[in-house]
């Protein structure tokens, strides 16, 4: 789980998923435009990202093919996707959509976090991150409603961000497996500590976008 990449596929406008969207016999493929060089069956997680809508959703799948003449990959997802497929599907399409919405809005993200009650901790890992809460991949699940010591090491946090948690949900099928732990702060001042590493992973993120960008005009200008 540790080395599974993300990728993301934004969609200005709604149908144009539908357009990167088939079906090759029971599987479901979706067409991501990216210069990254993944290798074939390699497990990626894809964000799929409707940004007129402020609307994001992520799937768990693998690389399948790489497209000749275009600067892209082709991702394939289980049968464990398709509730969120379908979901995306109807999105796209223009339908009524009864969404859950989250307090904050998800960082799609990978580092340590620690959590435990009773002196039983555990090492694993997020895999998204907001300012209410984080979803850990783990198979070393807690009851919903357990309330849990957290700590955070985000990059570039030595000593890591201290917090308590409660179990809001927990995934027992499909990858990734988990929880999602909604933050239980007991201070103004351990909520803007979530909101600053929130912040500084998602300007983190679109400077390694707009790096690797440059690289690619760059490569292309001297082709």
């Amino acid at each position: 789980m540790l080395g599974r990449k993300t990728l993301t596929a934004r969609f200005p406008r709604r149908e144009a998923l539908l357009d990167s969207f088939t079906r090759k016999g029971l599987r479901a493929v979706i067409f991501v435009e990216t210069a990254r060089r993944l290798e074939l069956a390699e497990q990626v997680t894809v964000v799929v990202e409707f940004p007129s809508d402020r609307r994001a959703f992520r799937l768990c799948g693998k690389v399948i093919s790489r497209r000749r003449g275009s600067q892209g990959l082709e991702v394939e997802f289980p049968s464990d996707e398709n509730r969120t497929l379908q979901l995306i599907l109807d999105h796209a399409a223009g339908k009524v959509v009864d969404f859950v919405d989250r307090r904050s809005r998800r960082l799609a993200c990978s580092f340590v976090v620690t959590y435990g009650k009773d002196a039983e901790f555990i090492r694993e890992f997020t895999e998204d991150i907001g300012e209410g809460g984080t979803f850990i991949r783990t198979d070393r699940l807690f009851p919903v409603g357990t309330v849990v010591e957290c700590k955070l090491k985000p990059p570039g946090y030595l000593l890591g961000v201290k917090l308590t948690g409660r179990v809001a949900w927990v995934k027992t099928t499909g990858q990734p497996r988990g929880m999602g732990v909604e933050f239980l702060f007991e201070s103004e001042r351990q909520r803007r500590k979530v909101r600053q590493i929130v912040r500084k992973l998602a300007q983190l993120q679109t400077r390694q976008v707009e790096r690797k960008m440059q690289e690619i005009k760059e490569s292309d200008r001297f082709r």
